[in-house]
């Protein structure tokens, strides 16, 4: 990468506007947390109160534990992405994307279908063993937490660690093998050394996400007992009104956020050195024995599986109803058809949806392209550019809930009013935005610098080289975080929640609204619709992600 066509000045005024935009829209709102909640009597209050210590101790204890069995079911489908050719591995590689995308509150619904005391696997047993109460509990519980955690991220460490295992350099495990190695001995001082940084970014951001879990909390977690902080603040804040108490309890959260964010960009950068030519998935991997057949196949139903049924079972109960005296559950078109009736309820949320985003892929995509275009083409691996990557990534440090309550206090401080909208695009943003640079700037870091060079020595200006000649490049990029942030905008609950008043609505908040009233076949309708447009999205992303490889 020739780094001489982005000079230190020339970098700052590229990103002055991101700068002003992150300046006014995350620390001129989180500042009003901290002025508000950075009382040591008041965090030392709540560090030594009892009922708070342990909601701390829980929200810890929980995403450990989540992180835990997701990276434990997660690996082997790394080591078999890796290093196997086999059929249904695209499938496989698309499911992985699915954490991303789908919203969390599509979880929720999921799970209450499958393993809720009238879901399928209780249905199932009562009519087996002819039973009169449900024998699964599985719900509402901190089993149910565990569950849905790992549902929701154990791709992520297949993706994440598989995308640095196929990295390695075949020459290296060549060199091991002509010495004698033997396989076992090859992977634990060759390959795991290499894949440790992937595993442990892996591990970094699935405990980030469950750390900051807030609707799987919410609705699975049963009651106080299963309480997070991010659900705590949410109660503060929204429910008991104690603005003060709940801005002392977000200090809290986000310093131990702020450390699993940089502990995750650390690992990251870990894995972006690892430059191999590819691992020989045919050439260096002997064929699986029979019973490793079997192993490998019953591995890959299951990812499918508990992946699939959730999903599958919110599409058909959206097309079910209670029909007649006897109240049996049918066919029906009703809740669909209340959808497009009933426009106030139903059709203004899905427009809200998708008005946010469009307007959170308005912004978010020039905001994150242009931070990685001068991440990328200035010292991409100096002390600097590392610190000024981590302090444009901060956003992943503060929860929804945390910069929900942040734009609050700023309501509360500012003069005027401001459209609440506006607010809950600018959320969006923040929380997009650093995707973008990591799907814009995998590409800009694979533009040959040879290109540059040729176009610079032409005469070509810096402007006309990355309009004519890095833009098409990353066409790819562009469109593919443009479709992932839209997503991630569609799903997006906790900041909305929270900033929406009652007359706006999107559909991940009707959706909850639903669900806590046990109208699940309603729910289920407009989960299907959220369904649809994600998928629609992802599938898009996966192709536009593997011309970007």
């Amino acid at each position: 990468m020739d780094k001489i066509l982005v000079r230190n000045n020339d970098r700052i005024s590229l990103n002055l506007v991101p700068l002003i935009f992150i300046a006014l829209f995350l620390f001129l709102p989180v500042s009003t947390i901290l002025i508000r909640g950075f009382s040591f009597g008041r965090i030392l209050g709540l560090l030594g109160n009892t009922y708070y210590r342990k909601i701390i101790y829980f929200t810890l204890l929980q995403a450990a534990v989540s992180t835990f069995f997701a990276m434990l079911i997660g690996l082997p489908g790394a080591y078999l992405t890796a290093c196997y050719d086999f059929p249904g591995k695209k499938i496989l590689r698309v499911l992985t994307t699915i954490p991303f995308v789908l919203p969390s509150i599509l979880v929720v619904l999921g799970f209450v279908l499958v393993f809720g005391n009238n879901g399928f696997f209780n249905r199932i047993l009562i009519s087996i063993f002819n039973l009169k109460t449900p024998p699964l509990k599985i719900l509402y519980n901190f089993n149910a937490i565990i569950m849905a955690h790992c549902f929701y991220n154990f791709p992520i460490c297949i993706r994440i660690t598989a995308s640095v295992w196929e990295k390695i350099s075949p020459s290296t495990i060549r060199a091991a093998r002509n010495l004698g190695a033997k396989k076992g001995r090859v992977f634990f001082t060759v390959i795991l050394p290499q894949i440790l940084p992937g595993i442990a970014a892996a591990a970094s951001l699935i405990f980030l996400f469950c750390f900051m879990s807030f609707s799987i909390i919410l609705v699975l977690g049963g009651g106080p007992e299963f309480t997070t902080m991010e659900v705590e603040i949410y109660k503060l804040t929204k429910i008991s009104l104690d603005l003060d108490k709940g801005c002392s309890l977000a200090v809290i959260q986000s310093v131990i956020s702020f450390l699993l964010v940089f502990s995750y960009i650390y690992f990251e950068r870990k894995t972006s050195l690892n430059k191999g030519a590819g691992f020989e998935k045919k050439n260096l991997i002997n064929q699986f024995s029979v019973l490793a057949k079997l192993m490998a196949g019953i591995y890959f139903v299951f990812v499918v599986v508990i992946i699939i049924t959730p999903l599958v079972f919110i599409v058909l109960r959206s097309f079910q109803a209670r029909t007649g005296w006897s109240g049996k559950i049918g066919f029906s078109l009703k809740w669909y058809l209340s959808i497009i009736k009933n426009h106030k309820r139903f059709l203004s949320p899905i427009l809200n949806s998708l008005f946010f985003a469009a307007a959170t892929a308005l912004f978010s995509v020039p905001l994150g392209t242009i931070i990685a275009y001068t991440g990328y083409r200035y010292k991409p691996e100096s002390m600097k550019s590392r610190f000024f990557e981590a302090f444009l990534m901060m956003p992943m440090g503060f929860s929804s809930i945390i910069l929900g309550l942040g734009y609050i206090n700023l309501m509360h401080l500012l003069p005027f009013d401001i459209n609440k909208r506006f607010l809950i695009v600018c959320v969006h943003v923040l929380i997009a935005y650093p995707f973008v640079i990591k799907s814009t700037g995998a590409v800009f870091s694979k533009i040959a610098p040879d290109i540059n060079r040729a176009a610079s020595s032409l005469g070509a200006s810096r402007r006309r080289i990355f309009f004519t000649v890095e833009l098409p490049l990353i066409k790819s990029g562009l469109i593919s975080g443009a479709i992932f942030v839209s997503a991630i905008s569609m799903g997006e609950f906790s900041a909305t929640l929270l900033l929406a008043p009652n007359n706006l609505s999107t559909i991940p908040i009707v959706m909850y609204r639903l669900i806590n009233s046990y109208n699940f076949f309603g729910a289920c309708a407009l989960g299907t619709i959220l369904m649809l447009l994600c998928s629609a999205g992802f599938i898009l992303f996966d192709k536009l992600d593997g011309l970007a490889e």
